[in-house]
């Protein structure tokens, strides 16, 4: 029975790919119950425990914009398994870390899972017969939300019933029989031409210190103030790293980010709406829900009547991250209605319903944060934004660019995204930080610090907005000029074709 071996065939290669990104999923977000584990080896500080996510983004960011090209010269598979080999040595490196510093190198190396996504996508169109190819990459997405959601629970229950260190341990095991499966069922990928000049290192490498520099600059303003010498040092250097990085990309033959294309105001706008949704929508949403939901209600004081906290709903992990997957599965669930709307009216429309969604629910959780109904609600609304969005921003860049720079245009703005997710991540310890009540040793959230952060949110999704609009204004005027038999005109390496 040929055809019935085929799909048991094609049943175990996406079984090890899905498996492949559950490891990234499970890293992204396992690290969040960790902010607020109210243990003696995490400490307190915010603005210190931010870079546990921070880390991870950034290096993600990186990864993804230089794998995806290794893997098309050396072979998918092997480049997967390295970076599952480096994941994997990175969360043992935290399992056994002796202090925080130590923790977030780990986590740094487990950025490198982020470019898992593009690696499995292009093995399934690479390894599955042409019939299953559909079927296989909407299932390794699928499982990236549910992995996802899981790892904030299955880290949650760990934290409440064993050894936080244990969160890692099974990251490394999730690891270890990824890579296992993919070198027993998955043929080893031959690259054609492999050329290791086209690869630009220096550019990843450029990128990721220049925003990490001037990211622990903004962390430490809270410590040191915005006018003192260290803050300022920092900044400038990301800064001037940045400008350099700019530079090099312009000259370099095959660049990480291809920045010339930014010529083509659509793109532009596209570009910078990305920044801006994933500061607001997606990143200022990431450590927020957790720290209000593990925050204690109160403080027992010895000998004395307990302190009563006016943010915090005082779950514990496993409630957390029950609460974090019933809002991933609502996402889920809608996720088909974005591209539906999408596809009639345009992205850019669908951005625009996303980002109201999301002012929405930062504007209530100011007055629902005290109660779990009113929390839950929040978490629901934010991930339909979350879902709106998410969804709709790869179709808008898409729009914007011929048919053959797509996917090189969707992976630009998946780093551009990454990392301004982490970004998000360091600035939501700012923002929380802001009027921190301190109990003896122990800082704990205040009603200021929560304002601050969905204020921040709020203003980023109307930002957001307003760029949706200005993008589905060019949009409607390219369809009528196209009409019209007009040629629009386009930057070079960036004309715009709407399909």
């Amino acid at each position: 029975m040929p055809g019935t071996r085929s799909s048991r065939s094609a049943v175990l290669l996406i079984a090890v790919l899905v498996l492949a990104e559950t490891v990234s999923a499970f890293e992204t977000t396992m690290s969040v119950q960790l902010l607020y584990a109210q243990l003696p080896f995490f400490g307190s500080d915010i603005n210190k425990l931010t870079w546990i996510v921070t880390a991870y983004m950034l290096v993600a960011a990186a990864a993804t914009g230089v794998c995806g090209r290794l893997g098309d010269q050396f072979g998918r598979a092997r480049v997967l398994n390295i970076v599952l080999l480096i994941s994997a040595a990175g969360s043992a490196l935290s399992a056994i870390a002796p202090n925080l510093e130590i923790l977030i190198v780990g986590r740094g190396l487990q950025g490198v899972s982020g470019a898992v996504l593009p690696l499995v996508i292009g093995l399934a169109r690479e390894i599955l017969p042409k019939e299953k190819v559909t079927t296989g990459i909407a299932v390794v997405s699928a499982s990236a939300l549910i992995a996802g959601a899981s790892g904030m629970l299955v880290s949650g229950f760990i934290l409440d019933h064993f050894n936080w260190r244990f969160i890692f341990w099974t990251a490394v095991i999730l690891a270890a029989l990824a890579m296992a499966g993919i070198r027993a069922v998955i043929p080893n990928s031959k690259a054609a031409d492999a050329d290791p000049g086209r690869v630009d290192y220096l550019g990843a490498a450029l990128f990721s210190v220049a925003i990490g520099t001037t990211l622990y600059g903004v962390t430490k303003s809270s410590e040191w103030t915005w006018g003192d010498s260290r803050t300022l040092g920092f900044l400038g250097v990301g800064l001037v790293l940045l400008a350099l990085w700019t530079v090099w990309e312009l000259r370099v033959e095959h660049p990480m980010m291809e920045v010339r294309r930014f010529v083509n105001p659509k793109f532009a706008i596209g570009m910078l709406a990305t920044v801006i949704i994933a500061f607001g929508v997606f990143g200022l949403s990431q450590v927020m829900p957790t720290a209000v939901l593990r925050t204690p209600t109160e403080i027992p004081v010895p000998g004395g009547a307990p302190i009563e906290l006016p943010v915090g709903l005082g779950l514990t992990a496993t409630m957390t991250g029950l609460v974090g997957g019933l809002g991933a599965l609502i996402g889920f669930a809608i996720s088909p209605l974005p591209g539906r709307i999408s596809r009639r009216y345009g992205a850019a429309r669908t951005i625009m319903i996303g980002s109201v969604v999301a002012v929405g629910a930062f504007w209530s959780v100011m007055s629902l944060h005290t109660s779990l109904g009113g929390f839950i609600a929040f978490t629901i609304i934010s991930s339909i934004a979350v879902t709106f969005c998410y969804g709709a921003l790869p179709t808008l860049i898409a729009e914007c660019v011929p048919p053959e720079e797509t996917s090189a245009a969707v992976g630009m703005q998946a780093v551009v995204r990454t990392t301004f997710q982490g970004v998000a991540a360091s600035f939501s310890g700012v923002f929380l930080a802001r009027g921190e009540i301190m109990v003896g040793d122990h800082a704990f959230l205040s009603e200021q610090g929560l304002e601050t952060l969905a204020v921040a949110a709020i203003v980023a999704s109307v930002i957001g907005f307003v760029l949706a609009v200005a993008a589905s204004r060019y949009r409607d005027s390219m369809l009528n000029d196209r009409d019209d038999g007009a040629v629009p005109a386009a930057g070079p390496k960036a004309a715009v074709q709407i399909d």
